[in-house]
């Protein structure tokens, strides 16, 4: 009886150690699993782009990498405007034209990094400090509706002053150029044309005023409103036009400025006090690469990449035939405020004559 006791004692314990050991290898494997799935983490983007564009660049990074990819659509005005009152919010800024990473880094909020890949692009797409590198560019255009302008018996404008004429009278759009970088981008233009003459500049906007249906808040906003014969045109990248020509507005059709236009470099940044930092750089090594922007191929999108060993789209408006302003990024970055202020002041808020 007692040797019958002492078997139970020991069968119970070994039962009680195989339990104890199973529950200690499934915490253990547990805290494994779970350390293996979160270790490559996560990072944030502010994209400045088109949202098909932002989304398949973003589940391409996280599919290639593992690093679980999240993003905010944004106009560059807008990401300017969070990471004033919203710091950490985001990793990296991917988009918007490059004289606004400068503001950004004029504030403090860009981590300065030299990527390996933009070894690979042309000087002109790279600050060599490492605030900002580019990733693709377009060119402003007059983006137009075929129909509309018969209706009113006008041509596609082929002159920043044909946008002037009266039959055109509440039939253009506009992004604003305190929330969509292309708004600002017409200003500048203006002044570059105008030799920096500040006055001449605001002035040829209020002169347009009354011919402007919207100042709309998103660059592409314009593009679509002259597809559907909202307006007759609209002050637009080429690569939104396009891309609207290739989604079925077939009206539509891209002319530039005789006198000249400006051009966007599109530009990536690493945001300093990122939670993330290392994937952010990661983020702005991948996007850099030609493997990323071959992808534009597919998405389709119409800006061209800045990898020359990239692929390019038939539809992608040429941008070696566009001629273009002068363009000085850190004046157009220094001007930005002074234009805007002068543009909400004195020429968005005036009445229009109806």
């Amino acid at each position: 009886m007692k040797g019958s006791m002492m078997n139970k004692s020991l069968n119970i314990e070994r039962l009680v150690f195989s339990i104890s050991a199973i529950a200690i290898i499934s915490l253990v494997g547990g805290c494994g699993f779970a350390k293996s799935s979160n270790s490559l983490g996560n990072v944030s983007v502010a994209c400045s782009q088109q949202e098909d564009f932002c989304q398949t660049m973003t589940k391409a990074f996280e599919k290639e990498t593992g690093i679980k990819t999240t993003y905010v659509r944004l106009g560059a005005g807008e990401v300017l405007a969070r990471l004033k009152t919203s710091k950490g919010e985001f990793d990296v800024w991917a988009g918007g034209q490059a004289e606004n990473h400068l503001l950004a880094n004029d504030k403090g909020w860009v981590e300065k990094y030299v990527s390996k890949a933009a070894a690979n692009l042309p000087k002109e797409y790279n600050d060599k400090s490492g605030i900002w590198s580019g990733f693709y560019t377009d060119s402003i255009a007059f983006c137009s509706n075929k129909k509309e302008l018969k209706n009113r018996s006008v041509s596609a404008p082929t002159s920043w002053r044909d946008l002037l004429d009266p039959k055109l009278k509440g039939r253009v759009a506009m992004p604003h150029p305190a929330t969509a970088g292309v708004g600002y981008m017409a200003m500048f233009t203006m002044s570059s044309i105008n030799n920096g003459d500040f006055s001449k500049s605001i002035d040829f906007f209020k002169k347009l005023n009354p011919n402007i249906m919207q100042y709309s808040k998103s660059a592409a906003t314009g593009t679509e409103q002259a597809g559907r014969g909202e307006v007759a045109t609209s002050i637009a990248l080429d690569s939104d036009c396009q891309k609207a020509i290739s989604a079925g507005y077939s009206d539509l059709v891209i002319t530039y400025p005789k006198e000249g236009t400006g051009y966007e470099v599109g530009a990536v940044s690493v945001l300093k006090g990122a939670r993330n930092s290392d994937n952010a750089k990661k983020f702005m090594d991948w996007i850099l690469s030609d493997k990323a922007q071959n992808k534009y191929f597919s998405i389709p999108s119409y800006a061209a990449p800045t990898n020359p060993e990239s692929k390019v789209g038939k539809d992608v408006p040429k941008q070696n035939v566009v001629k273009k302003v002068e363009w000085n990024m850190r004046k157009a970055a220094d001007d930005r405020e002074k234009f805007v202020t002068a543009f909400e002041n004195d020429v968005a808020s005036a009445d229009k004559a109806k």
